[in-house]
């Protein structure tokens, strides 16, 4: 197979280093770090299906996954951290979880949560979505999924992944697919016995194929400002009860179509293509028929305003080309790529 994409800040200014390592995992995490800069990045692509990444960081680091995060960023995939040294925490809305040593933790890249790393080297695997909820029962949950330290299947998927990051350089592409399609199938296995579901319902029409029937529906006509879950329900044709049974771990149907109108227009923001479009333009692209009712919503979910987001958005592209491509170094494309890999993963 092609050679894994790698990355040494040593071999370049740490100035320089540490741009080009923040460019790399811009699509996944926003990050904030304390300490001196220095970290490695090893990637293989099993195919196209999936990726494998060892990463290490000197000192600590904080990756936060944001809801703007989510909204801009075109990555949709679960993350499965197998952790060799260190220590690695994790916040979200259900707690707080320790990583074991030795062993995994599934990440949802849906979920908002902050990691705080402490000089920890560690093997990623990034899975699309489908790839992994294909081969659970409908409404598990991965999220938080974990292995005590001592558990023994815990050790034996670590055991795997290692296994994988020192094999995967020798294999042909049929070979890492066929390794990638195996790594899936031992996940699912093990991961079975820990996920959450979903609380089951006796309509038998609430399916996956409908859900993501429902899901299109929303994404066609997000632009229609008279679209609601009372159109949904009627395009449907469900009842009420069913349609909120659809999305009850999402607040509700009305409270999806909205997040997904606020996530489009964080897309629209951040956009350059969408930079000369004025601010109401883009609320009303989305279905929003007031400004005033946009931007408190806008704001109740990002923490910011549409023209704060914006303004972020200006300031970065604004850097002068030398910050964002180091003169002589043509390393910084590791960047460029991982990025393009990493969107891979999530089409």
């Amino acid at each position: 197979m092609p050679k894994p994409l790698k990355f040494d800040s040593s071999l370049l200014k740490p100035k320089d280093g540490e741009e080009i390592w923040r460019g790399a995992l811009a699509p996944i995490y926003e990050i904030q770090r304390a300490g001196e800069f220095r970290a490695k990045i090893e990637t293989w692509d099993l195919g196209g299906s999936m990726l494998l990444t060892s990463h290490s960081a000197k000192d600590e680091v904080q990756f936060q996954r944001t809801r703007r995060r989510i909204a801009t960023s075109g990555v949709d995939h679960y993350l499965v951290h197998c952790l060799l040294g260190g220590e690695l925490v994790s916040e979200f809305a259900s707690g707080q979880q320790n990583v074991p040593l030795r062993s995994v933790a599934v990440r949802d890249m849906a979920v908002e949560n902050i990691g705080f790393a402490r000089d920890a080297p560690m093997l990623t695997l990034s899975i699309p979505r489908a790839a992994l909820d294909r081969r659970m029962p409908e409404g598990s949950r991965l999220h938080g999924a974990s292995f005590d330290a001592r558990d023994p299947i815990g050790a034996l998927v670590s055991s795997h992944i290692c296994a994988l990051a020192q094999t995967l350089t020798a294999m042909t592409e049929d070979e890492s697919r066929t390794a990638a399609d195996a790594t899936l199938g031992l996940l699912a296995a093990c991961l079975l016995p820990k996920v959450e579901r979903a609380a089951s319902r006796d309509d038998p029409r609430l399916a996956p194929m409908l859900r993501a029937q429902a899901m299109s529906l929303i994404e066609r006509r997000l632009g229609e400002s008279d679209f609601d879950a009372e159109a949904l329900r009627r395009e449907l044709k469900m009842s009420r009860t069913a349609l909120y049974g659809l999305f009850a771990e999402n607040g509700g149907v009305a409270r999806q179509i909205r997040a997904r109108r606020l996530d489009e227009a964080m897309r629209r923001l951040a956009d350059p293509r969408h930079a000369r479009q004025r601010i109401a333009e883009i609320a009303f692209a989305v279905g929003f028929s007031s400004e005033p009712t946009f931007n408190r919503a806008f704001r109740e979910r990002f923490g910011c305003s549409p023209g704060e987001a914006r303004a972020d958005v200006d300031a970065r592209s604004a850097k002068p080309a030398a910050a964002q491509q180091p003169a002589g170094q043509p390393t910084n494309e590791i960047a460029a790529k991982y990025q393009a890999a990493i969107r891979g993963v999530s089409g």
